[in-house]
C-alpha cells in the first residue's frame, strides 16, 4: 500500500507541477471610428422610430402602444450598443494561450489556441512593424501602447501571427511555455517580467 501512495503523490505533484503556469488577461478594446459610426447610426434610427409612433399612433390616442413600441425599440437600441463594446481575454494554461473575444458581456468566441511550444517570434509591435505570416489575429485594445506579437506554427493556418496587448503576468507565463531554445531567446525579456511572487517561489525551492 505504501508504494501505492508514493505512486499516487507522485503523480498529484507532476499534476499541480504541469498546471503551474495559468493566467487570465481581460483587456477592453477601446471605440474605434466605425464603432463610434455605428452607436450613432443606432441612436439615430431609434429616435426615428420613437418619433414615427409618436406621430402616428398618438394622433389616434394609442399613447399604450406608443409606449409599449417605444420600450421594445429603447430595448433593442441598448442590445445593439452593448454589442459594439468588445473584450479579450487572454488565458495561459501550461503550454496554451487561449484569447477569446467577448462582445456585450454576453457571448463569448474562442478566437485562437496558440500552442506555447510552437512559438518562433515574440516581438514588442508598433504599427510601422511588418509581422511576416499567413494568417495574423489582431485582438489588441487599439490604443497603440504595450502591444506585443508573436508568430507560431499552426497546423491549420501555417505560420500565425497574434497581436495582442499582454501584460507582465501573462509575459512572464508565456515566455514559461516556450521551448528552451526559444525561451533562451528571451531570458532577458523573461527576468523583466517575472512577478516578485515568482522570485520568491523560485528562492524557497
Amino acid at each position: 500500500m505504501s508504494g501505492v501512495g508514493a505512486k499516487h503523490r507522485n503523480m498529484h505533484q507532476k499534476g499541480i507541477n504541469e498546471m503551474d503556469r495559468f493566467s487570465e488577461q481581460l483587456v477592453a478594446k477601446q471605440p474605434t471610428g466605425k464603432d463610434m459610426f455605428l452607436r450613432g447610426l443606432y441612436i439615430a434610427a431609434a429616435m426615428l422610430l420613437i418619433g414615427v409612433f409618436v406621430f402616428f399612433l398618438g394622433a389616434f390616442g394609442m399613447w399604450i402602444i406608443v409606449l409599449a413600441l417605444s420600450a421594445a425599440v429603447i430595448w433593442g437600441l441598448v442590445w445593439l450598443l452593448q454589442g459594439t463594446s468588445v473584450e479579450y481575454e487572454y488565458i495561459v494554461t501550461n503550454d496554451d494561450l487561449d484569447i477569446d473575444k467577448i462582445i456585450g458581456r454576453r457571448k463569448r468566441k474562442r478566437l485562437i489556441t496558440v500552442s506555447l511550444r510552437s512559438v518562433k517570434e515574440l516581438s514588442e509591435y508598433t504599427p510601422d512593424n511588418v509581422v511576416s505570416a499567413d494568417v495574423s489575429v489582431i485582438a489588441h485594445d487599439e490604443t497603440g501602447i504595450g502591444m506585443y506579437y508573436v508568430v507560431c506554427e499552426n497546423e491549420k493556418y501555417g505560420d500565425l501571427a497574434v497581436v495582442f496587448n499582454p501584460d507582465k503576468r501573462t509575459l512572464y507565463n508565456m515566455i514559461g511555455g516556450f521551448s528552451p531554445a526559444v525561451r533562451s531567446k528571451y531570458s532577458e525579456l523573461y527576468e523583466q517580467v517575472t512577478p516578485a511572487d515568482a522570485e520568491t517561489a523560485e528562492d524557497s525551492e
